[in-house]
């Protein structure tokens, strides 16, 4: 039998990203990368090294000045701002150091507005699976809750469950922890890493924090807007 390989689920092919100015600055340069479902992927460098501006380019939330960016099999290099946005909503999950949850709306409802926007599901079938993922992330008895009645870590497994609104192939977190104690920070790590594999799940997490860093599957190291050495165990 033909073994059937599986292509990345997202490649990023000679990306750089310029900001243009008397002086060229360059966010990113040159990055070749691919994710392979099932990935726990970790993306680490010093601040202001590109890391996050990486992540966006990843996840279409930016736009690279040069090469392209294929999700799930499609080059998005001539895509318009409509489609991008619906390639988006289908395959990618964002979960950021921020929660940016709207604080006029329960944690349900929050929840619920990534399906409301891809519009495939029935008010009934969405309501029914958000609370399906505030339940998995223990957080039923906080779903009528607005975000300013919660604490951080609830803040953010709500945030991570509205990431899987649309079971997306990627989850793209950038910082998750950052904002966050110690305890509340083994929580979400947990959760995150629980979700890798799920389906062929992949997960993309920038991080400057070494010690989570080195419990993903593979690392990428990025300095001054590239791809660098990973930096050995004691860095």
């Amino acid at each position: 039998m033909t073994k059937i390989e599986a292509h990345p689920l997202i490649e990023a092919r000679g990306i750089t990203r310029t900001l243009p100015g008397e002086i060229e600055a360059v966010l990113v340069h040159d990055i070749d990368l691919a994710i392979q479902p099932g990935e726990f992927v970790a993306i680490t460098g010093p601040s202001g090294s590109g890391k996050s501006s990486l992540m966006y380019l990843l996840g279409l939330l930016d736009t690279p000045t040069r090469g392209d960016i294929v999700i799930d099999g499609h080059s998005t290099a001539t895509l318009d701002e409509d489609r991008k946005a619906q390639l988006r909503l289908e395959t990618l999950g964002f979960v950021f150091q921020f929660h940016f949850l709207l604080a006029e709306f329960s944690a349900l409802d929050n929840v619920m507005l990534p399906m409301r926007a891809l519009g495939k599901l029935s008010e009934e079938a969405m309501r029914a699976r958000a609370m399906s993922l505030l339940t998995r992330l223990g957080l039923a008895e906080h779903s009528h809750k607005r975000p300013d009645q919660m604490s951080g870590g609830q803040r953010q497994r709500v945030a991570i469950a509205r990431a899987l609104a649309n079971d997306p192939k990627v989850i793209l977190a950038d910082e998750p922890t950052g904002n966050l104690d110690t305890h509340s920070t083994e929580q979400v790590f947990d959760i995150i890493r629980e979700l890798v594999g799920e389906g062929g799940r992949s997960v993309v997490i920038v991080t400057h924090d070494p010690n989570l860093a080195r419990r993903a599957s593979r690392r990428l190291h990025v300095v001054d807007g590239a791809l660098a050495p990973v930096p050995d165990a004691n860095s």
